[in-house]
């Protein structure tokens, strides 16, 4: 039942990240097709782990981070890329990407298995990890976020219905624009207004 949960969890945000990087990656000036008959149709995408495209190994002043960790731009120095495969660790990687960030900056990384001990009493419970609304899958020792850049962290549990087994959840809202805006809005309910 756990890994049900856990696969529908990636399945929604799979899907979600798929369609967000389908409008990041096609920016073309072609016209925009409307379909009125909106398809509603049930699919069914199986994500194949020998099939995904190897990503390159990210270094942040000289420290490898597996992920870029989140740096805003308006941070980085400059980037220089290495365009061979790289082995660390028995994981082969698509080349190498050295981010130097600026004198004024310096990044906060803390791996999510650090960050799962520092801000949650899940010890040794299973969980998953979001950024953003998109799931992290990758190793928790070697998955690293700079924690400057987090705005907020949402903790919480899911329950399995049939055996109560329980599956951590720890999403981590970076300081997006977005996030800030969502973080300052003002909802009118009722006759009240609510500062969020």
């Amino acid at each position: 039942m756990k890994k049900l949960i856990l696969l529908l969890i990636v399945f929604t945000s799979t899907h979600s990240f798929a369609q967000r990087a389908k409008n990041v990656f096609s920016r073309k000036s072609t016209p925009v097709t409307i379909n009125k008959n909106r398809d509603t149709s049930l699919r069914v995408i199986i994500v194949d782990k020998e099939k995904q495209v190897r990503q390159p190994a990210y270094f942040v002043n000289d420290r490898f981070v597996k992920n870029h960790g989140f740096i805003k731009p308006e941070r980085i120095e400059n980037i220089h890329i290495i365009k061979r495969d790289t082995v660390i660790e028995t994981q082969t990687y698509a080349g190498q990407i050295h981010i130097k960030t600026k004198a004024n900056y310096t990044p906060q990384f803390i791996s999510l298995a650090e960050l799962k001990d520092k801000y949650t009493s899940f010890k040794d419970m299973p969980v998953v990890f979001m950024l953003d609304a998109d799931v992290i899958n990758s190793d928790e020792e070697n998955f690293f976020v700079d924690e400057n850049n987090l705005l907020t962290i949402i903790v919480d549990k899911l329950k399995t219905n049939k055996d109560n087994a329980e599956i951590g959840l720890i999403k981590l809202l970076t300081k997006s624009k977005e996030n800030i805006d969502k973080r300052n809005n003002i909802m009118i309910r009722g006759d009240g207004i609510v500062a969020k």
